[in-house]
């Protein structure tokens, strides 16, 4: 088997996180319509459980119970505990503070920090057409989140703005250590993808439910909120779950046991445009020929990346 073909795998298994990281926000926007971001969060994290649950049952590789060193435990918590409680709350900040737009263009540089970190402490190596590719990707993100805005942009500097910018370089920064973590647990201690996911989501469940319940000691009404949501919020809150982090999460780990983290992380950095194509086609949301180029960008930096 030639070096491409070995790759193949690994190419499509980061193709599918990136669907399943898209999926994740659409089912979102749905839910959101009842819930709020804390109900949300704890309402999903039981999708994120029983999918990784699932995935974990069905891989002849993987245990449900913990049979490593109890160290490499505190690893998957410090996952979740830097990409998904401190660089989510960053990110949440800076969405306040710059807005959707600016915060999610920004954060799409955490490939190159994917890249570095992975130069400097898994030893990948860095070659011109992966750096060219995730350059080219990252334009074409920026031209996609961008691009429906007019001629003159908008203006908001002060300490705020540079605020903003800050805490989402810091969100793609942590976003991109979890990511180069999860590579060491799976490739240096040779961990199943399936039992990471499994206990990942078991730790996000807890903090998510237990601030929920801390929360609703002081408003007592919103637990019966919760409790009481309609069939279609719950249904889409558990396919967030589901997709968005038990799915997506699984298949990046399987990928990146494969391939080299630095080369999945920019074939999932596509998941903005197939978020942006499902909501032109389900929401009718408007695409403008900016935007367009940057799906062009987006495509081609993929090719760069697989060459």
């Amino acid at each position: 088997m030639d070096a491409g073909s070995a790759y193949l795998p690994g190419v499509l298994y980061s193709c599918a996180a990136a669907l399943c990281w898209a999926l994740g926000p659409v089912f979102l926007k749905k839910g959101l319509v009842f819930f709020d971001r804390v109900e949300m969060n704890a309402a999903r994290t039981v999708g994120f459980a029983g999918a990784s649950l699932l995935f974990c049952v069905l891989d002849p590789n993987a245990f449900v119970l913990w049979r490593f060193p109890a160290h490499l435990l505190s690893y998957a918590l410090l996952n979740i505990l830097v990409g998904n409680l401190v660089g989510d709350f960053c990110f949440f900040r800076s969405l306040e503070l710059i807005g959707v737009s600016r915060a999610v263009g920004t954060t799409s540089v955490y490939p190159l920090f994917v890249a570095a970190i992975s130069f400097f402490w898994l030893g990948e190596s860095i070659t011109l057409s992966l750096v060219l590719g995730t350059a080219v990707m990252i334009g074409g993100l920026l031209m996609l989140k961008f691009g429906g805005r007019g001629a003159g942009g908008e203006e908001d500097g002060g300490k705020a703005s540079m605020t903003g910018f800050l805490l989402a370089l810091l969100t793609a920064l942590l976003w991109a250590s979890t990511m180069a973590l999860q590579k060491w647990l799976l490739t240096v201690h040779q961990l199943p993808a399936a039992t990471i996911t499994f206990w990942r989501s078991l730790f996000l469940l807890a903090f998510s439910w237990g601030y929920w319940g801390w929360r609703g000691r002081k408003a007592p009404g919103k637990r019966s909120r919760l409790m009481s949501a309609p069939r279609e919020a719950w249904i889409s809150a558990l396919a967030a779950g589901a997709f968005g982090l038990a799915a997506g999460g699984y298949v990046f780990a399987l990928a990146i046991r494969i391939i080299p983290v630095s080369v999945a992380t920019p074939i999932t950095a596509t998941s903005p445009l197939i978020a942006a194509a499902i909501a032109v086609a389900f929401f009718g949301e408007s695409m403008h020929p900016v935007q367009w180029a940057g799906i062009l960008c987006i495509i081609g930096g993929v090719i760069t990346v697989g060459s």
